[in-house]
């Protein structure tokens, strides 16, 4: 009696954790293609590492800047390859591409990833929980393994410079440091013929 008593909890746990999810999923916005220009920029953002605030995009995201947009694996390399370009402090932007995560993963565990990833350095890190520089950039997918960089021309338009892709698992250690910075070579390269 004890185990089936056991087996209805279990199965209407499942069933409520199921309902959450989909009850909590944004539905994503139609992005329509259009030139992208600072002029259109978001209001506001929230940082990694600065909770409950919001910041002007336009104070974070300037002419003359690489904005690198990860999903929930490929966000692993973002430090990496802020370390690699050692660019001027605000020349490289980090994107936390999460706002089609559940609820409960964007508040808790991307969020609790994103800041250790970070750790103490100081970079402009948005935590894109709404999805507003998302569908601002026209990322095309949310795909966990994808990355996109873009760079932030003189005249304040954007473009799409790279897309790259992680392997699966990468967050959880299926990509050493070594394979993680022979992967970034060709991103690295793209970025120099923009004199940075």
């Amino acid at each position: 009696m004890k185990i089936w008593t056991t087996v209805k909890l279990v199965v209407i746990s499942l069933v409520a954790l199921i309902a959450l999810t989909f009850l909590t999923v944004d539905t994503p916005k139609k992005i329509e293609k259009s030139t992208i220009d600072i002029q259109n920029l978001p209001q506001s953002v929230e940082l990694i590492g600065f909770e409950e605030q919001k910041f002007n995009t336009s104070s974070i995201i300037k002419p003359k800047t690489i904005i690198f947009v990860g999903n929930h694996e490929s966000i692993i390399l973002a430090k990496t390859l802020d370390e690699m370009l050692g660019l001027d402090d605000g020349k490289f932007i980090i994107v936390s591409n999460i706002s089609d995560e559940p609820w409960f993963i964007k508040r808790w565990q991307a969020h609790t990833q994103n800041t250790k990833l970070k750790g103490d350095k100081h970079l402009p890190w948005i935590y894109d929980r709404d999805g507003s520089i998302r569908n601002f950039l026209h990322v095309p997918t949310s795909d966990a393994l994808k990355y996109f960089v873009y760079n932030v021309k003189e005249d304040g338009k954007i473009e799409n410079m790279y897309i790259g892709k992680v392997k699966v698992g990468a967050t959880n250690g299926t990509m050493s440091e070594s394979e993680i910075k022979m992967s970034l070579e060709e991103v690295i390269n793209k970025i120099k013929q923009f004199n940075y």
